[in-house]
């Protein structure tokens, strides 16, 4: 479990993101990079069709004038560490995970001398941005929802959770959220998990986390599931396939430019300046 801080940034993108808005985005992932011409490595091992997702990305990179663009994919979890793949995480700016099967993604990379590379280097070194896109953001966390049915996320034992890329442990993921109605997917995951907080990305929105902190980007809203102050659950007595009864959890809901504080569990109020006009 990753518990030291990282100097690394992380965002997490919700899905539905190769639109008009799309550029909004990812101009974001390239300015927390620190440079205007960043080297990109994507990792298409998620993706139903990886040839057709590097070639999607690489366009509408292109289109942004970025052009060093490498690309992994492998279908083997002994194929991941090879001296070229290595090469590619060690000399890139950015690491993008794209769309398609989070258990995939985890599977092939989890225990791999590649995703050490990646966490070490997420975790020592300033501007190293990593970047999940729907399944790839789901990922990034030390735990990850793999499937949750919709109309009975709160009977016990519907939530099927495993091991992530485990990037980060204070909070879980969950994409297409809103669209999806994954209310209680989220409030699930913090009944048995109140350390950490639930974080629901809807589709056109993406969340920067840095030093501890969220901030949220793109046109979509955010759903923050706090579950440290429940004050009563039946969780643990009750049989599998029965409802869950929660009290005292907090939903909070963020838009565009909102920031939110990890460790403090609360929305970071921005200092307005006062611009003072004389009579």
């Amino acid at each position: 479990m990753q518990t030291q801080l990282a100097k690394g940034t992380l965002i997490a993108i919700g899905g539905n993101e190769n639109t008009k808005n799309s550029h909004v985005v990812f101009q974001h992932i390239i300015k927390e990079s620190g440079k205007t011409a960043p080297k990109i490595c994507l990792f298409t091992v998620a993706a139903d069709v990886p040839q057709q997702a590097e070639f999607e990305y690489q366009q509408l990179f292109h289109e942004m004038d970025i052009q060093n663009i490498s690309a992994v994919n492998f279908t083997n979890h002994t194929e991941a560490d090879t001296p070229e793949n290595l090469d590619k995480v060690k000399n890139a700016d950015i690491i993008i995970f794209t769309n398609g099967s989070q258990l995939k993604l985890s599977s092939l990379l989890g225990g791999t001398h590649l995703m050490a590379r990646i966490k070490s280097r997420y975790i020592n070194e300033t501007n190293f941005v990593i970047a999940g896109i729907g399944a790839g953001a789901t990922a990034l966390s030390n735990t990850m929802i793999v499937s949750c049915d919709v109309s009975d996320a709160m009977l016990k034992g519907e939530l099927e959770l495993t091991t992530g890329l485990d990037l980060i442990n204070s909070i879980f993921i969950d994409t297409h959220f809103t669209e999806s109605g994954r209310l209680g997917c989220l409030t699930q995951i913090v009944t048995f998990n109140p350390v950490a907080l639930g974080v629901g990305l809807s589709e056109n929105v993406a969340i920067i986390i840095k030093n501890q902190e969220i901030e949220v980007i793109g046109t979509g809203l955010i759903t923050i599931v706090d579950g440290t102050q429940i004050d009563y659950t039946d969780v643990a007595d009750i049989a599998h396939g029965e409802h869950i009864t929660v009290e005292g959890i907090k939903v909070h809901f963020l838009g565009a430019g909102k920031h939110f504080l990890i460790a403090e569990k609360k929305l970071k109020m921005l200092k307005i300046a006062k611009h003072l006009t004389s009579a």
